[in-house]
């Protein structure tokens, strides 16, 4: 197996679609860690125009091992996120971790 990274950007407002789908994300997310594959996972938080933290989130990164790269943009397609429109988009890149 070999890690990929899955970076996702929210919608505008995605805090309502965070509240009602956080629980089956982070399930899936505990599955990975149980099973050794989780290296990292959480929000980007929200920043203004003048790079301090704001309210909310705008988006999120997941750094997990799977067989390939089809396998990990399939696991996020199915994302609970996604489902609730919380994503506007995400992006599955090969990771190598060095340390």
């Amino acid at each position: 197996m070999d890690y990929f990274a899955i970076v996702s950007f929210d919608v505008a407002d995605s805090s309502d679609g965070r509240k009602k789908a956080v629980d089956e994300h982070r399930a899936r997310l505990e599955e990975l860690d149980q099973a050794g594959r989780l290296l990292t996972a959480g929000p980007m938080p929200r920043v203004d125009a003048y790079g301090k933290v704001s309210d909310g989130f705008q988006g999120s990164i997941i750094i997990a091992a799977f067989d390939s790269l089809d396998d990990a943009r399939a696991w996020a397609k199915v994302d609970p996120y996604n489902a609730e429109g919380v994503y506007m988009e995400s992006t599955v890149y090969p990771y190598k971790k060095v340390f």
